[in-house]
């Protein structure tokens, strides 16, 4: 004969343990990590965005609509450039663009060309100095104020 071997009623009751869960700690630590990480990106946008064509990123969430015509002024110089060949006829064939040329230097031992020119955009006039640097006809630039 076998004898039940219980608690009378509690026989049938669970037995509940408080759980407490720990923390992953290197989950806490990638947040230090990317809310720096997130602030760099950011200024760096706001950088860019003051002169993507000067900075070399023209494309759509920086590029307004003036700055489109002001890369379209640019390529116009590269162009005008990469065809004379030398660069003491650029600032010529550039002024020919319909971009007024308001001053140059010739750079002769290095074979370069500093420009600085005023174009018009659709809300103004802007105003650039351009580096048309030799042979291999790399052109520069920053935006300045007219």
């Amino acid at each position: 004969m076998r004898v039940a071997c219980g608690l009378g009623n509690l026989e049938g009751v669970q037995r509940w343990a408080l759980v407490v869960r720990r923390i992953d700690r290197a989950r806490g630590r990638r947040w230090w990590l990317a809310v720096p990480a997130a602030l760099v990106v950011a200024v760096a946008a706001v950088v860019v965005s003051t002169d993507p064509v000067g900075y070399g990123v023209p494309f759509w969430p920086f590029l307004s609509r003036a700055d489109r015509d002001d890369l379209r002024v640019m390529e116009a110089v590269a162009g005008a450039a990469r065809a004379e060949g030398d660069p003491a006829r650029v600032p010529v064939a550039v002024a020919a663009d319909g971009v007024e040329v308001l001053a140059s230097r010739l750079n002769a031992p290095h074979g370069a060309v500093w420009m600085r020119v005023r174009y018009h955009v659709h809300d103004g006039v802007r105003c650039r100095e351009v580096m048309v640097l030799g042979d291999r006809v790399q052109v520069t630039s920053r935006r300045v104020d007219c």
